[in-house]
């Protein structure tokens, strides 16, 4: 049985270096064969001397340089090198349970599902009373985990190599380095269009040491400038949703926010918190903006699609001009 473990990584070697001496702890049952790839994208610190250095006595760790930055371009990186059937996902500043590996990759060779989401426990020294259900999830903090079709976060999720058969790589518009969040999640909906199933697996855990600097007003408004962006293309250009009158209603909403922050005390961008109204507030805006500036592009999906279009069919629907220039810039 072959497996990997898949890392994508950026200038964050301490954390990267933590997350591989904590897999010294998870053990490959005997007969399986394991790697751990750890993508390295265009890291400028000592991301490939921690990597190189990483020792594990039972699974094979592989250094794997991708320049272009964006999460998901190191995913597909990672799956056109992937030995294994099974596709391990994961981050890298966590520590995974020593059962994580077993647990997570028995339902998919045993063909019992064609994914798994698996539970997520924020660190303990970065829990706040003031945390609500949106500031966890967006902090990918899943403790439970639903029994019917439980979502994918890419902090601990295993996907069969046979869903990419049916379902494109992952969408290189979407994630970190690109919109900032999405990319599991609109594989997690395909994956529902598709009727392939997703199972919980409760048995194990990773858990999650994010920066410190996350809690901070400033970053939950930028996550969630960031979501809102995410949020536009995904309703754009795979679901169709339409948005009426997107200007109106952004300024609406931002008449709101520009209210309700009069009539409460913001803090200060370096302070710790963000009222979750606030943050929704925010993340409305930007994705009504954003709808109006990606609504001038063609549609990147057929309705709810498994697969992206074809980019001559795309560059030929361009409503900006040139063919030829649109698939230039989109191929760079």
């Amino acid at each position: 049985m072959e497996c990997s473990i898949i890392i994508c990584t950026r200038n964050r070697a301490a954390t990267l270096e933590r997350t591989l001496h904590a897999f010294q702890s998870v053990k490959a049952p005997d007969g399986w064969s394991v790697e751990l790839i750890v993508v390295d994208n265009g890291s400028t610190d000592e991301t490939a001397i921690v990597v190189n250095n990483a020792r594990h006595s039972t699974i094979d760790i592989r250094y794997v340089f991708e320049a272009h930055p964006g999460k998901c371009r190191a995913q597909n990186t990672a799956l056109a090198v992937a030995r294994g059937e099974a596709l391990l996902f994961t981050d890298d500043d966590v520590e995974p349970a020593s059962n994580w590996l077993e647990c997570m990759v028995r339902p998919l060779l045993e063909k019992r599902c064609e994914a798994v989401a698996g539970r997520i426990l924020l660190s303990p020294e970065l829990r706040r009373s003031w945390q609500t259900h949106m500031h966890r999830i967006w902090l990918a903090d899943v403790p439970v985990l639903g029994t019917e079709c439980p979502e994918l976060v890419g902090a601990s999720m295993g996907i069969h190599r046979s869903v990419f058969d049916k379902i494109d790589a992952f969408d290189e518009e979407l994630g970190p380095g690109a919109s900032g969040f999405g990319e599991e999640t609109l594989l997690w909906m395909q994956m529902k269009e598709a009727g392939l199933r997703i199972r919980a697996v409760h048995d194990t855990f990773v858990t999650h040491h994010p920066d410190p600097s996350r809690l901070t007003r400033s970053c939950w408004l930028a996550a969630a400038a960031r979501y809102g962006l995410t949020r536009a293309y995904l309703a754009y250009h795979w679901e169709h949703s339409p948005v009426p009158c997107p200007t109106l209603h952004a300024i609406i909403v931002r008449f709101k926010l520009i209210l309700r922050r009069l009539l409460s005390r913001s803090a200060r961008p370096e302070a710790e918190g963000c009222p979750a109204w606030e943050m929704s507030y925010l993340a409305r805006i930007e994705s009504l903006m954003r709808y109006i500036e990606e609504s001038r592009r063609p549609r990147n999906y057929e309705r709810r699609a498994l697969r992206r279009r074809n980019l001559l069919h795309v560059a030929a629907q361009n409503p900006a001009g040139d063919p030829k220039e649109f698939l230039v810039q989109h191929l760079e």
